[in-house]
């Protein structure tokens, strides 16, 4: 609890008072067109409930995915040859926002000049992801679509701003640290390969 609240704080404050705020503004609204209507007691009902439970309910919500994430992060970092990952490289450590917004740490390494972030996709749990952020230009729509298919089959997630390998780990076979760290080499030429500009996540 003490990392998320000094990884996010001002973040989660900020949260609550955005949420309070814009739903205690909506229903004062609606008070203002309907106030004969409501009684002084569901008055006092949906105010504790927009500028109290409901601001609460959601960033406790945030605050469990980013406590299962960590969960699953871990049970993945147990497994061999994971748990090795320190031996190629992945050291070092930088923030990435998750899908709620909130902040955490993620370890990087430096493999064949560029820089991956090892991490878990919360939906798929047993899926550990390394991640080569940038961005890519030269490339319309259509062949952004046809790029995104073509490298799914090699379980690659290709977006506009990132190349993703995905590793199931009880699906995909990887006996060794040597072995993932060919896995994440040969990665690495096909995100060069597509002149992707590469963004620099360690100094």
């Amino acid at each position: 609890m003490k990392e998320l609240l000094a990884l996010n704080k001002i973040f989660l404050r900020k949260s609550f008072l955005w949420i309070s705020g814009i739903g205690s503004f909506l229903f004062s609204i609606y008070v203002c067109f309907f106030f004969a209507e409501i009684s002084a007691k569901w008055m006092l009902i949906i105010y504790s409930l927009t500028l109290v439970i409901i601001p609460l309910f959601l960033i406790s919500a945030w605050s469990l995915d980013w406590f299962r994430k960590r969960r699953f992060k871990r049970k993945i970092l147990a497994q061999y040859p994971f748990s090795e990952l320190a031996s190629i490289g992945f050291v070092e450590k930088t923030l990435k926002t998750n899908h709620n917004s909130l902040v955490d740490h993620v370890v990087v390494a430096e493999i064949n000049d560029l820089h991956i972030a090892f991490d878990v996709d919360l939906h798929t749990p047993k899926t550990a992801t390394f991640t080569v952020y940038g961005s890519i230009y030269d490339m319309n729509s259509k062949e952004y679509i046809q790029k995104a298919k073509d490298y799914a089959y090699k379980n690659i997630d290709f977006t506009p701003g990132s190349f993703t390998r995905m590793i199931h780990t009880k699906k995909e076979s990887v006996q060794s640290i040597q072995q993932l760290q060919k896995v994440l080499v040969e990665f690495t030429h096909i995100v060069k390969k597509e002149r992707f500009q590469s963004l620099a996540l360690i100094k």
